[in-house]
């Protein structure tokens, strides 16, 4: 009997579960910027505020599974007309980061560890004020520049 209690109270919860997935909203824009969000990916985390090159930045963190960086960075490239692309590797993970050209906004796909060619996450990005093009380009480099 005991155990019946247990089975229907682990399908309940898995049932309850399972349908808060349903339930939760799918976004297609980030909150913090406006900006198209790659499909499927849900729940962002806000970053902590922090300050780039002594300009105020604000963001949202969005971990991602299984989808393939190439794949993803492709979709950017296609939703985000006129941003320029900027390509980096840190802490062994590719990045592929997409600039607003005025430097306000940015969107970076951050490959997992380990060559495995699949993201792990995908960050956005509003300045206050705007990067220069030099800190833009040197963003996620080891050496960043600031104007």
């Amino acid at each position: 009997m005991r155990k019946l209690f247990l089975i229907k109270l682990l399908l309940l919860a898995w049932l309850t579960s399972g349908a808060a997935v349903l339930a939760a909203p799918h976004l297609t824009s980030d909150p913090q910027t406006g900006l198209p969000i790659y499909p499927g990916v849900r729940d962002p985390s806000p970053l902590p505020k922090a300050a780039v090159c002594g300009k105020q930045m604000q963001g949202d963190f969005y971990i991602v599974m299984g989808d393939k960086v190439d794949a993803v960075a492709d979709w950017y490239a296609k939703h985000l007309a006129g941003f320029k692309k900027y390509d980096a590797t840190s802490d062994g993970r590719t990045q592929d980061t997409f600039f607003k050209p005025d430097g306000t906004q940015e969107v970076t796909v951050t490959g997992s560890r380990g060559n495995t060619g699949e993201v792990f996450s995908i960050s956005y990005g509003r300045f206050q004020p705007a990067l220069s093009l030099r800190e833009m380009a040197s963003f996620n480099q080891e050496k960043r520049v600031c104007d």
